[in-house]
This record gives structure tokens, sequence and C-alpha cells, in this order.
């Protein structure tokens, strides 16, 4: 009887290590992702093209404000890389030359106007952008940049390419252009009495 439960005990270990071991060999099935869990996309811009640029006049301005507030650390476009309300841009004729004034609010008015803003320029494929410095006189902080440099600054990154977006989405581009005397706003007169010679003799 004793060897019979003996044998009995002895069988159970070993059908329990062959199970055991049949189970340890088996591959392992990775276990598959919810189907239903949605997944976030990230949205790739298009490069930025020349053509884009001169068939959009907006989004021109807004790669030029795009590429002066976060290259040019001297001079005061850093006052307005983030402004609360977006961007205004005013277009000035000053001697036969457009001069776009960029205000932080895009519903800027006259009484808001106090300040020389930063302004730029553009002549052929080149962008001069312009920043006056408070107490000095009537000089400017100056930097010159070809268009083609823009371009290829904004196509390096995402990043660029996706706050740029953002900076045409909340930016005002002003249809009437400043040119004569009558219609310059009176808080300005101060400020643009020395740029604007020309134009209020």
């Amino acid at each position: 009887m004793r060897i019979l439960v003996k044998l009995v005990i002895v069988g159970l270990l070993l059908v329990g290590t062959f199970l055991f071991s049949y189970k340890a060999q088996q591959p392992v099935t990775p276990r598959k992702p919810p189907t239903n869990v949605p997944r976030s996309k990230k949205t790739n811009h298009d490069l930025l093209t020349t053509k884009q640029l001169h068939d959009n006049q907006l989004l021109y301005f807004a790669a030029i404000i795009n590429y002066a507030t976060s290259n040019i650390t001297d001079g005061r476009w850093q006052e307005i890389k983030h402004p609360s309300n977006g961007w205004q841009i005013e277009p000035h004729l000053v001697s036969g030359t457009t001069r776009y004034f960029v205000w932080p609010d895009k519903q800027a008015t006259a009484d808001q106007k106090m300040v020389m803003p930063n302004w730029f320029s553009v002549s052929d494929n080149v962008v001069t952008l312009h920043s006056f410095i408070i107490h000095s006189g009537g000089q400017d902080v100056v930097h010159e940049i070809s268009v083609q440099e823009i371009i290829h600054w904004h196509n390096q990154s995402q990043v660029r390419l996706q706050r740029l977006e953002k900076i045409q989405a909340n930016s005002r581009l002003l249809t009437e252009m400043t040119q004569k005397k009558g219609l310059i706003d009176k808080p300005m007169r101060p400020f643009l009495s020395k740029l604007l010679t020309q134009t209020l003799i």
C-alpha cells in the first residue's frame, strides 16, 4: 500500500514537472494595444516657399515678424515677441518708400501709439528691420536680411512654421496708408516729425 502511494506521488510530480516545462517553452505573444485608444497626431506644416510669400502679403509680414522677434536681440523686437492681443501692421509712405510699423496689439488705436514702434521695409528681396532706441536722439538699430534667409530659417524647424501660422492668424494688416499730414494721428506726431520730414512739409 505504501509503495502504491509513493508511486502515485512520484507520478504526480513527474506530470507536474512536464506541464511546467512545456508551458515555459511556449512563445510569449505580445499584447496588442487597444484599437479604440485615440493617438495624438502631429501636424506637419508644408515648407515655406517664395511663391507663398509673394502671393500672401500677410503671411510675408508674419514671417518677417517671426524672424525678427526670434533672432534680433538688440533693439526692441523682443518686446513684441509674445503680445497678448496679436500684432498690427501699419503702412506709412515716406519719401516714396513704404515703412511697415509693427504694433503689439492688432486692435491698437491712436491713443495707444505713443512710442515709435519697430518697423521694416522691403526692397527687392531684402528686408530691412528697424528698432528705435529710446533716448538716443532718433537712432535706430538696423538689420538687413534676405527673403531667402528668412525662408530657410523657417524651414529648419516645424516649431518655427507652427509659430508662423499663429502669428499670421493673430495679425492685422491695415490697408489705409498714412502719407499726408492730415492722416497722421496727433499722439504720433512728436515721434514721426523727424521720421516723416518730407511728408509733413
